[in-house]
């Protein structure tokens, strides 16, 4: 299932659920909406392409994996065209740790659409 067609599934009448991002650890750090992460406040921090996750500035920062900003040995960092940044969305409605946490053996990404500058790996 893609990102959008996941968020648009999440409509319940008028309102809509949030699609949380989750930590490695369980978490919600974020949310998606279409295809643009966001924070847990609204600010806009990056956007998946496929499966993989960007800064606005087309920075490459990891793999979208099970709800989670992953970096997986088997992604293929690459750099792509900015993209403009969307406008603040509402905060996510308040939420609590909802998911067993499965260690899959990937670090936790989500930090890196925080960070500015290229990562090393996508410029190589």
């Amino acid at each position: 299932m893609r990102v959008g067609q996941a968020c648009r599934a999440c409509r319940v009448g008028t309102d809509s659920v949030a699609m949380y991002v989750y930590s490695t650890g369980g978490e919600p750090v974020g949310f998606v909406f279409e295809t643009n992460i966001y924070d847990l406040d609204g600010a806009p921090l990056g956007r998946i392409v496929g499966c993989r996750v960007h800064r606005f500035d087309g920075t490459y920062v990891g793999e979208w994996f099970r709800d989670m900003v992953v970096r997986r040995p088997s992604g293929r960092p690459r750099i792509i065209a900015p993209a403009p940044v969307p406008a603040r969305r509402p905060p996510a409605a308040a939420s609590y740790r909802l998911r067993a946490v499965v260690d899959y053996g990937y670090p936790d990404a989500f930090g890196q659409l925080r960070e500015t500058g290229f990562l090393r790996e996508a410029a190589e």
